[in-house]
């Protein structure tokens, strides 16, 4: 069975490790339209070829489509009309709905299984994949009810060996959903890293020496590349501004209780959001 990466940066190459590791394959091809990112996929193991794109989706059983998402919903639909009827697509998108909804009539929608493992970090490139980056981590499912029972049992199988745990739900549910959970702290790291940086232009020094763990932590997701992001705050824009929104509410209320000296409101909001949990 030949594996056939599209797209070998961090998710899409640690798929194809976390796949090796466990001797799911034969072979594993690959593309990108980064000729470094393709030279290092190569390199470092992740792929044994560079083919071109058309010849990929000729020789593969499986294809992963993990580049950013406006890139997968420009060749998506392509892709279909040229796979056999056995051939399995799973991409790793952070927004679904649009995607799914582009090719929703498509004679061979249910060759499509929409994914979304959540495991990304702020490092990118296929010198930060690594085989153990879905371990114990959520993969999302969209749609199931529309993709054919052996390409949804080959992608669950897929997921299953990199020890993932698969939540199903529809795209559109998703694509709200994950416009608070994952979209909005970018939003406020690039915002508030924006906030810090305009504020210390010219004291650098002294951004430098008092800056710590907190500023540090908050900002971590601030170093991920536009060229991924912009895409996805385009795709899902109006469940962004709503949870934008939701957040400049949150913002102005802890403000208005500094300016009316209300710190005993203040101490109440800060308990009630030691409430939230994290659970893997």
């Amino acid at each position: 069975m030949n594996i056939g990466i599209i797209g070998l940066g961090l998710i899409g190459g640690s798929i194809s490790l976390g796949l090796r590791k466990s001797n799911f394959g034969d072979k594993f091809i690959g593309t990108d339209s980064n000729q470094e990112n393709a030279l290092h996929a190569v390199k470092l193991g992740i792929v044994d070829e560079i083919i071109p794109l058309q010849d990929l989706i000729m020789q593969s059983s499986v294809i992963v489509l993990s580049i950013p998402v406006d890139g997968i919903d420009k060749i998506l639909q392509n892709i279909l009309d040229k796979i056999s009827n056995n051939t399995v697509i799973l991409d790793t998108g952070s927004t679904k709905y649009d995607i799914c909804n582009r090719i929703l009539s498509h004679p061979k929608r249910s060759r499509f299984v929409a994914t979304h493992p959540i495991a990304g970090i702020e490092n990118s490139g296929p010198i930060s994949a690594h085989s153990d980056l879905f371990y114990q981590k959520k993969c999302i499912i969209c749609d199931s009810e529309l993709s054919a029972p052996d390409a949804m049992s080959v992608v669950t199988k897929i997921y299953s060996i990199m020890k993932m745990r698969m939540i199903y739900m529809t795209s559109k549910e998703h694509d709200l959903y994950i416009a608070y959970i994952s979209h909005l702290p970018h939003v406020v790291s690039f915002a508030l890293a924006s906030t810090v940086l305009t504020k210390f232009k010219n004291e650098e020094k002294i951004f430098n020496n008092m800056m710590g763990s907190g500023l540090d932590s908050t900002t971590r997701l601030a170093k991920s590349k536009p060229e991924t992001w912009l895409p996805i705050f385009i795709a899902n824009r109006k469940n962004m501004i709503q949870a934008i929104n939701s957040y400049i509410d949150h913002l102005n209320k802890f403000r208005n209780h500094l300016i009316n000296k209300e710190f005993i409101k203040i101490d109440r909001y800060m308990k009630k959001a030691n409430d939230i949990k994290y659970k893997r």
